[in-house]
């Protein structure tokens, strides 16, 4: 399972704080929540479970549904590769809050906290975040800056 984008140490955490009622299950509404607060809600709740095909997936499945949805992103037709930047784009989109054309590590903060992880922020210095990320020293991350962090380039 390759898991690009997001670890999965925080996809897991991801969905335990989903998983509301400690079911061990997250319902295809959670989901749609979810992909919707990241920017990534193509689908409507029902559209997804015409792709999954039931209404509520345990962890496992759940990890192969964001893996599944990252590699959907990556192939084309014709067995060549697609330029991510369209996703790449949207994903950086949700964390410019105010549109400025930067991440900084308040909106970094503010989105995290949107997607549930309100406690994790309190332990978590989102500046120093900024910073392992910021190679041009100006404080924010800008789009390529972010670009190469998604795609892990060095």
């Amino acid at each position: 399972m390759d898991c690009s984008f997001i670890s999965i140490n925080d996809l897991q955490r991801m969905f335990h704080k989903l998983d509301k009622n400690q079911d061990g299950l997250v319902t295809l509404d959670e989901l749609h929540w979810i992909l919707e607060r990241l920017g990534w809600s193509e689908h409507t709740p029902e559209e997804l479970e015409l792709f999954v095909g039931k209404q509520s997936l345990d962890l496992d499945e759940f990890l192969r549904f964001y893996d599944d949805a990252v590699s959907d992103r990556k192939e084309t037709k014709n067995d060549s590769v697609v330029d991510n930047d369209d996703a790449i784009v949207g994903a950086f989109n949700v964390f410019d809050v105010n549109g400025d054309g930067y991440i900084s590590s308040e909106e970094l903060r503010t989105v995290l906290e949107r997607i549930g992880f309100e406690e994790e922020t309190k332990s978590w210095d989102c500046g120093r975040m900024i910073r392992a990320h910021d190679k041009n020293l100006d404080g924010v991350i800008d789009f390529e800056e972010f670009k190469n962090m998604m795609l892990h380039v060095q």
